[in-house]
């Protein structure tokens, strides 16, 4: 039995796929396919170190040399900042209500993904927790997504988002058991001074009126 011979159409489909091949290969950033190195993964990591130490000191003298000049930050309520002094005042005003304290931690879902020599895209879990003024403490679980981009020689952060679930949220909780709790006192508060003057009014109609 003889083998059929390949179509011109066929030959001419495999040189096609050939060369999509090859563009393929010829695309994939280098560190894709290649050993990263190891000193720019440890700069990296030392990168996000000092901005959770930041957040978590709420000291930011000295993260703002590791972000990039058009860095972005999106929180978990949609407020989007481009400079440091921005972001410092809305985090510090998260202290002005019934927060107290507030203790972040990360978890990276996986290794991180270099786009190019000097572009990488890191996310995981992250753990926000709370401490009120009244004793109490609440745990919000979050998501976050970190572009690092290397300039000047150094790792800077150019993009970090925080997401979070909207119907799992300790500080609206928060505000809402507060809410409860006013409500009740004050229903009990006008339960109690309903009874007073009831019980006043009671004693004065039995005192003997005085005759002329």
């Amino acid at each position: 039995m003889t083998k059929q011979k390949p179509t011109s159409g066929y030959r001419c489909w495999q040189i096609l796929w050939s060369i999509l091949l090859v563009l393929a290969i010829w695309n994939v950033p280098q560190c894709a396919w290649a050993d990263v190195n190891q000193q720019d993964i440890n700069a990296i990591i030392r990168t996000r170190e000092m901005a959770l130490q930041a957040i978590n000191t709420r000291d930011f003298s000295k993260i703002e040399r590791s972000l990039h000049p058009t860095f972005t930050i999106t929180t978990v309520d949609n407020r989007v900042f481009h400079k440091v002094q921005d972001f410092e005042k809305y985090w510090n005003q998260q202290f002005s209500s019934s927060i107290q304290d507030i203790k972040m931690t990360l978890k990276v879902d996986s290794l991180r993904r270099f786009l190019s020599p000097e572009t990488a895209v890191s996310y995981g879990d992250a753990i926000a927790t709370f401490s009120f003024k009244d004793g109490n403490a609440a745990n919000m679980a979050m998501r976050w997504t970190a572009v690092m981009q290397k300039f000047q020689s150094q790792w800077t952060i150019q993009s970090l988002h925080f997401s979070s679930n909207l119907l799992n949220n300790p500080v609206l909780n928060g505000a809402q058991q507060a809410g409860r709790a006013m409500t009740l006192a004050a229903g009990v508060g006008g339960l109690l001074l309903g009874a007073v003057g009831m019980l006043l009014w009671h004693r004065r109609r039995k005192q003997p009126t005085e005759r002329v």
